[in-house]
């Protein structure tokens, strides 16, 4: 096993006998996808192994438990927190359709948490995900009822914008504490879904008007009229360009160098707004640490 030494993994068994052929090729595809997905946000595979009875596919362990959880235990999350968790999922899902993958299966259960030293979100399970290229449409049933896109419901051809509908289930369950549909059947939910019905945001909600405008539109039941991945990406609530990451370090370095620059040669207003928007990139910077 190629991991290191006392280090905690979590261990995937899959009984071998209990194994359709769907499933066989659902496992495959998973064990290829881990092994090119290499991501900070991604939960990543260490090995797998195999004997007479099961697939061992061992995992690096998540200590916080899932998103499901962390939102049960405190009924609904905060806008921050919720965007928070947003951004990351949203850096995982540009990786993803860098290597046009789309995951399939996109629910609070699969997007496990780090707790240790801050507050890491890590998408996982990859066993419904599958590659689908910009141009490409597949029609095939797969993912979680909840969480499913109206347009595999309806049996509709459908493209990589299913991932999108599911992250804006999740957003509308961090924010309000349930999902936007529930019923006692998959029947009842699945009419629920393919209604076409607005979903309406909950009644004395106090949440901004870019957080609602991102959660509206991720959930248009019509494809054509939801977000696209450029759009998503761009969102000013997300705000992706400032997210922590060390290329953000070294922007905001180098627009404080400019503007110390600027400052020495007179250019006040110049040096000014250098400085404001080289703040833009330390705040999350801090913030993240201290999480």
């Amino acid at each position: 096993m190629k991991v290191g030494p006392r280090e905690v993994v979590a261990i995937k068994c899959v009984e071998k006998s209990k194994l359709s052929g769907t499933a066989v090729n659902n496992i495959i595809t998973e064990i290829k996808l881990l092994k090119l997905l290499k991501h900070k946000h991604i939960v990543e595979m260490k090995d797998f192994q195999w004997d007479d009875k099961y697939i061992y596919i061992i995992m690096e362990y998540c200590n916080g438990g899932d998103l499901s959880c962390f939102i049960r235990k405190r009924n609904k999350l905060p806008e921050a927190v919720c965007r928070k968790f947003l951004q990351q999922l949203a850096m995982a899902l540009k990786f993803l359709r860098s290597h046009n993958v789309c995951h399939m299966d996109l629910k609070p259960q699969n997007l496990l948490l780090m707790t240790t030293p801050a507050l890491v979100l890590k998408l996982g399970d990859f066993g419904f995900a599958q590659y689908l290229s910009p141009d490409t449409y597949h029609n095939s049933l797969r993912g979680s009822p909840l969480y499913m896109a109206p347009e595999i419901l309806l049996k509709h051809k459908y493209d990589c914008r299913v991932d999108l509908w599911s992250v804006g289930v999740i957003m509308f369950e961090c924010l309000f504490g349930r999902a936007p549909y529930s019923s006692d059947s998959f029947q009842e939910l699945a009419e629920k879904i393919k209604s076409q019905a607005e979903i309406e945001i909950p009644h004395g909600s106090s949440i901004s008007e870019e957080c609602q405008d991102m959660l509206v539109r991720l959930l248009q039941h019509d494809p054509s009229k939801r977000i696209d991945y450029e759009e998503f990406f761009k969102h000013p609530f997300l705000d992706l360009e400032h997210c922590p990451s060390s290329e953000s370090y070294t922007k905001a370095v180098e627009l404080v160098k400019q503007a110390v620059k600027n400052d020495a040669e007179g250019k006040q207003a110049d040096a000014f707004t250098q400085y404001c928007e080289a703040l833009r990139y330390f705040v999350p910077l801090i913030s993240g640490e201290l999480t």
